[in-house]
């Protein structure tokens, strides 16, 4: 079909428009400095892999359930993520003029996926492939391809998931949500009427601040509330507060990044408007870091009830989940309208500086901050200069 093409098209085009907008100084720092990151971070892996290259052929567990369960869920999790964003370009409002029905804005979200996930799969059997041949493992090119066969299994699956899961986004906006009967769904009025109003509600697009409830969010809000109460569980058992700290830290953290959104920083409206940007920034990430704080005082009470002289436990813990949150913020703030950029940036960028704090102490650390405050500056200059 002539429309099967379109919305990798548009995908393509953003790519290189977006490369184009970036001036040369940006584009080599780029290059230069994640060239020779990656080239640091794939030696010091080679390095480490060698090191434990016995214990790791001899790892019988590891090849036949952990690597292909974790390349099934890493699939699954890169299908959904790329089934979601090519359905957003399929239903852009743009295209709504186009005579196009839902099962044809499918196929052409479903043609894009599919061509992004070739890539991904080489990459994967490229990287499964050389990690085999490092540690010595017999018929390297067969566990990549296996390897990329079970991440294209996992992304296939959670792909036609997503994609069948879509509704007809184009007829269901039409109508005026907020001349809907409002009394009859929660409002977010309380938390997101001050200066500027409702610009909470603008970033999770919903009309008036009215909350649409949905399976995923009822489910989501059972899920999170179920860990809460396991992990208080377990340390009033054992009367242990670490393992409900922990998971208040972790949980709070995944909601915050869960409900962030700051993509209203690159709207023309709001950058026009006479707003600072660290109002602007501190607005958008208010209403999520409560929704951080609401989960994490469940187990962090569980935990000072379980063991009330370990109080610096659950205080240690709540100042770490504002320094992450505000740090994910910045992140989240310089990837203005790519979340899941954004997320993979800050969590590669984490748990790089929690490798290397094994090695070199909590001076990497120093490092962390500095890329946050280089991410921080360039967020404001392009909110004030676009």
């Amino acid at each position: 079909m002539r429309h099967d093409r379109l919305v990798l098209t548009l995908i393509w085009r953003e790519l290189s428009a977006g490369l184009r907008s970036m001036r040369r100084r940006d584009l080599v720092w780029i290059v230069a400095g994640g060239g020779a990151l990656l080239v640091y971070v794939i030696a010091d892996v080679v390095v480490a892999l060698q090191a434990e290259s016995a214990t790791l052929r001899q790892a019988r567990m590891l090849w036949a359930a952990g690597l292909p369960a974790a390349l099934l869920c890493l699939g699954g999790f890169a299908g959904s993520a790329i089934a979601r964003l090519c359905l957003s370009r399929a239903f852009a409002p743009f295209l709504r003029a186009l005579p196009l029905s839902l099962m044809e804005r499918r196929r052409m979200a479903a043609v894009a996926a599919c061509a992004l996930s070739i890539p991904l799969a080489l990459v994967v059997a490229v990287a499964v492939s050389l990690g085999c041949f490092v540690i010595g493992k017999p018929l390297a090119p067969v566990w990549g391809l296996g390897a990329a066969m079970l991440f294209g299994t996992g992304f296939g699956a959670a792909a036609v998931l997503r994609l069948r899961s879509a509704r007809d986004l184009v007829r269901t906006d039409s109508a005026d949500p907020a001349g809907e009967p409002g009394g009859r769904r929660p409002s977010l009025g309380a938390f997101d009427r001050s200066t500027p109003a409702w610009l909470s509600s603008w970033a999770w697009g919903l009309p008036a601040g009215r909350v649409r409830l949905s399976w995923r969010l009822v489910g989501a809000a059972i899920l999170f509330s179920l860990a809460a109460v396991v992990a208080g569980s377990i340390s009033l058992a054992h009367h242990d507060a670490v393992p409900a700290a922990m998971a208040g830290l972790a949980g709070g953290l995944l909601v915050f990044m869960l409900s962030a959104r700051f993509h209203p920083l690159g709207s023309p409206v709001l950058r026009t408007a006479p707003l600072g940007f660290v109002r602007a920034w501190l607005r958008l990430a208010r209403l999520p870091l409560q929704l951080s704080v609401a989960f994490f005082l469940l187990p962090a009470g569980a935990a000072l009830a379980a063991e009330p002289s370990a109080w610096a436990m659950p205080l240690a813990s709540g100042f770490w989940l504002l320094a992450l949150n505000g740090a994910y913020a910045v992140f989240a703030a310089y990837f203005m309208t790519a979340p899941f950029v954004a997320a993979l940036s800050f969590l590669s960028a984490i748990a790089y500086a929690s490798y290397e704090t094994l090695e070199y102490g909590r001076t990497v650390l120093i490092g962390f901050a500095g890329l946050v405050l280089f991410l921080w500056y360039r967020a404001q200059r392009r909110y004030r200069h676009g």
